[in-house]
């Protein structure tokens, strides 16, 4: 049986924490997902600081987000200028969100924070009318720690699942479909992007480094489709 975490341990995060910045990468993480979206308004399940919802703004499309404790939902509504972003995911719950809420429903590096990921993804499903875009690391060597305050194990950057082709089709409600499956962001792309200046060719020369190098990506690239 998956314990659900209570409201506490949420809260207890507070507001994301300072790490590496905003890369080019990253950039070419978010234009990826952005190109998979089909027609219509967005929701971005773990807005963390709002970037690629600024890319959504930027497209003209209605947006919305989630974050999981109302520090975090602060933060991003402040960057955004709007209160767009409501409290969800928790324990993967998106309540705060009606049924067939958005055309788009957008998760990326979320779903393996969370125990029970089948309840994840058939919430996405429910909010969500067109399409769900997914991101997740791919073939992940998840390692795990003894808590010296619950004893028991508990996994390096709290990621609870190891995902490979074929692994959301197991997750996925009926009504919808994998329509698309990708490994991207392969070690030579990664080094590539470090030598790279940030600008807006580079991320053409990250996708086509992508498409002739036969190696293993980083993320595994998800598209959820309705069939309904």
């Amino acid at each position: 049986m998956i314990n659900d975490l209570n409201d506490a341990f949420f809260e207890a995060l507070g507001e994301p924490k300072p790490g590496t910045p905003f890369d080019l990468l990253d950039a070419y993480r978010f234009q990826t997902c952005l190109k998979q979206l089909a027609p219509g308004s967005v929701l971005d399940v773990g807005a963390y600081l709002g970037d690629f919802l600024k890319l959504v703004i930027a497209d003209g499309r209605k947006y919305y987000g989630s974050e999981v404790n109302q520090a975090r939902v602060n933060l991003v509504n402040s960057i955004l200028g709007s209160e767009h972003v409501r409290l969800g995911f928790r324990n993967g719950d998106l309540s705060a969100f009606e049924d067939d809420f958005v055309d788009n429903v957008v998760c990326m590096e979320t779903i393996e924070h969370v125990s029970d990921d089948a309840r994840a993804v058939a919430e996405l499903c429910r909010v969500a009318r067109k399409r769900i875009v997914i991101s997740v690391p791919f073939r992940e060597h998840i390692q795990s720690t003894l808590c010296i305050h619950c004893n028991h194990l508990t996994p390096h950057h709290g990621h609870q699942h190891r995902y490979d082709f074929g692994s959301f089709g197991k997750l996925v409600m009926p009504g919808w479909k994998v329509t698309k499956e990708v490994s991207f962001a392969k070690r030579p792309t990664r080094t590539l992007s470090r030598l790279l200046p940030n600008l807006g060719m580079s991320i053409p020369a990250l996708k086509m480094m992508d498409g002739v190098i036969p190696a293993q990506g980083k993320w595994l690239l998800v598209v959820l489709e309705s069939v309904e």
